[in-house]
């Protein structure tokens, strides 16, 4: 599975197997990481970074969109269904 701005990270001292979302735009980063764990298995986990990369790179299109605002509404997004369902669930 290739997608861009995806890598696939597999940490054997930490056990972290999953995908890493990367974007950078106007010296602004956001990161966020996909445990394979945490979605059932690999796929899926890819499945819901490409859903959230889709989704981030659509608001950053809009007229005005201001990465660092677009960035931390991701973030909050992430955080808000954390707390709902104990897994995002992007896509």
């Amino acid at each position: 599975m290739r997608a861009k701005n995806i890598s696939r990270y597999t940490y054997k001292k930490t056990a972290f197997q999953g995908w890493r979302l990367a974007l950078r735009r106007q010296g602004n980063q956001f990161v966020k990481y996909f445990a394979d764990r945490q979605y059932e298995d690999s796929t899926a986990a890819f499945k819901a970074a490409v859903a959230l990369r889709n989704e981030i790179l659509k608001e950053l299109k809009k007229k005005g969109a201001e990465p660092a605002r677009v960035f931390a509404a991701a973030n909050e997004l992430i955080e808000q269904q954390r707390r709902q369902t104990n897994k995002v669930d992007i896509g």
